[in-house]
């Protein structure tokens, strides 16, 4: 497993024409770019790395808190009772209004936290959702990476900075980081039974 340390030598390999580790503000900023690499895999498609499950006994609530580190459900929500188990769509909170059926939808935000409201659960049955999380991040330089493919890591921090630098080996960069989160997708990447939050998003770099 590779760690920020491991990352930020190979990343300088190429924009500094040395392996060695950054120091000052340089090492401040390719950290935050490192982490901001993990947050735009993780926003991009569903990986294994960052899945949950959140198990509770269902009382009589309808709205609950999710945990602190939700992003999205990774499947629809569903209940174990006594019929067996019982799925609950996501829909959107205007969706609401004349349905009858089990259904559930997401309100809040990540600086406020998340909340799940369910029609139709049962008292007494066991609710799972699973769950997409943020990434953790790296603050120091002996965390290791969450990504299964560290490189990915290293060619987008050069992505970051060639493209800040106004230089055009960015292009290559970024063709090669991409490359290998469509790698690390179609090879470890789950399917998910939500409402397919999971579509591919084009990169944006964060200068822009």
């Amino acid at each position: 497993m590779a760690t920020l340390n491991d990352i930020l030598l190979d990343s300088s390999a190429v924009l500094d024409l040395e392996a060695s580790v950054p120091t000052g503000d340089e090492l401040t900023l390719r950290t935050n770019l490192a982490n901001q690499a993990v947050e735009d895999a993780a926003a991009f498609v569903q990986l294994p790395e960052f899945k949950m499950e959140y198990s509770l006994y269902v009382t009589s609530i309808l709205t609950l808190p999710l945990p602190s580190n939700f992003r999205e459900f990774q499947e629809n929500p569903k209940q174990l009772c006594s019929g067996g188990w019982v799925e609950f769509p996501e829909i959107e909170n205007e969706e609401k209004y004349g349905n009858s059926d089990y259904w559930c939808y997401v309100t809040g935000n990540k600086a406020e936290g998340f909340y799940a409201t369910f029609n139709g659960l049962t008292t007494g049955a066991t609710l799972s959702i699973i769950y997409q999380r943020y990434p953790s991040g790296m603050a120091t330089l002996t965390d290791v990476c969450e990504l299964s493919d560290a490189a990915y890591v290293s060619r987008k921090i050069e992505s970051y900075v060639l493209y800040s630098r106004g230089d055009d080996r960015f292009q290559t960069a970024e063709f090669r980081a991409n490359t290998i989160l469509t790698n690390m997708a179609g090879r470890r990447s789950k399917s998910s039974g939500g409402l397919g939050r999971t579509t591919g998003r084009s990169f944006k770099h964060p200068l822009e």
